[in-house]
């Protein structure tokens, strides 16, 4: 069965496909954007924030070491010396495990956050990716039968309307008087029909009485006799 399109502007379906471009550019911009800012998430937790955060714990290990040992020569000046203190190097040795405590929390709090980015990025993807197919194959699609529709509306604007004949004056002039003797003629036999079904017609002329039997056969014996005779 044929089937018929309401197209009232071509302008606007050009618009809509120029749209449709502009929307895709777009679209793949920002997916390609967001992985982009996955992938620079992802180097900066699992590699910077993780390599700088365990090498951080390995130094405040060094300087606790090291303010133990200096707390503990100053212990063994002490057994000489009342006058010595050490409150200085307790002090030192408090903060440097104060750092490493720090360091530490630091480490486990990354490596808390990397499966949780990592979940993150895989449900991100099992969203986006669907826009990224159709972007790549069924968005091109939609603006090739676009295309294809334009072109076959130009072409139809395109095609010259057939001439229609036109008919001279003279022609047209014994034309007319034809239909109007037509329709005088017409309009006779339709009043005649209506006075026959009326009742009003004319009346008939009768016609002249036939002579009685007895004339008629005088005049028969009459015209035998005269041919006899003859």
């Amino acid at each position: 069965m044929a089937q018929s399109a309401n197209v009232r502007s071509i302008d606007a379906i050009k618009q809509f496909k120029i749209a449709l471009i502009n929307f895709a550019e777009e679209a793949r911009v920002a997916l390609s954007s967001a992985d982009m800012e996955l992938n620079h998430a992802r180097n900066w937790l699992e590699r910077d924030q993780l390599a700088y955060w365990k090498s951080q714990v390995k130094r405040c290990q060094e300087q606790v070491a090291q303010a133990k040992a200096d707390l503990f020569r100053r212990k063994l000046s002490q057994s000489h010396s009342d006058a010595i203190s050490d409150s200085d190097q307790k002090e030192a040795l408090r903060e440097a495990q104060k750092r490493l405590r720090h360091a530490e929390e630091k480490v486990e709090r990354v490596k808390r956050w990397v499966p949780i980015l990592q979940h993150a990025t895989t449900e991100y993807h099992a969203q986006a990716q669907p826009l990224g197919d159709h972007l790549a194959g069924g968005l091109t699609g939609s603006i090739q039968v676009l295309e294809r529709m334009i072109r076959a509306l130009e072409g139809y604007l395109a095609v010259a309307a057939p001439e229609v004949p036109v008919v001279s004056s003279s022609a047209g002039s014994s034309g007319g008087a034809t239909t109007a003797a037509t329709s005088a003629r017409t309009s006779e036999t339709t009043s005649e029909s209506e006075e026959v079904a009326a009742g009003n017609a004319p009346a008939q002329e009768e016609a002249p009485p036939a002579p009685p039997r007895e004339e008629h056969a005088e005049a028969e014996t009459e015209a035998q006799a005269g041919a006899a005779g003859t």
